[in-house]
This record gives C-alpha cells, sequence and structure tokens, in this order.
C-alpha cells in the first residue's frame, strides 16, 4: 500500500475492523436470540 499515506492506511484499517465488528454483532444475535419475559427458553 504505498500509495497511501500511513494516516489513510490507519483510517482504512479501523473502516474495515468496525464493518467485521458489525458483521461479527448480527451473526452473533442471529444466532443467539434474545429470551423476553413473556417467552420461554424451552416450550
Amino acid at each position: 500500500m504505498k500509495w497511501l499515506t500511513r494516516q489513510e492506511q490507519f483510517v482504512l484499517c479501523v473502516v474495515i475492523g468496525l464493518v467485521l465488528t458489525g458483521l461479527l454483532v448480527k451473526y452473533y444475535r442471529t444466532a443467539h436470540p434474545v429470551v423476553t419475559a413473556g417467552q420461554s427458553a424451552k416450550p
């Protein structure tokens, strides 16, 4: 990445990290749904 400055590389890494974190949270919440007080864990 010689065409990007050090600051641009840092910003790009932060953005990629945030996107990956968001995807991980999305998939985790899909796999582990929240059980509310009105719902039972096992029917």
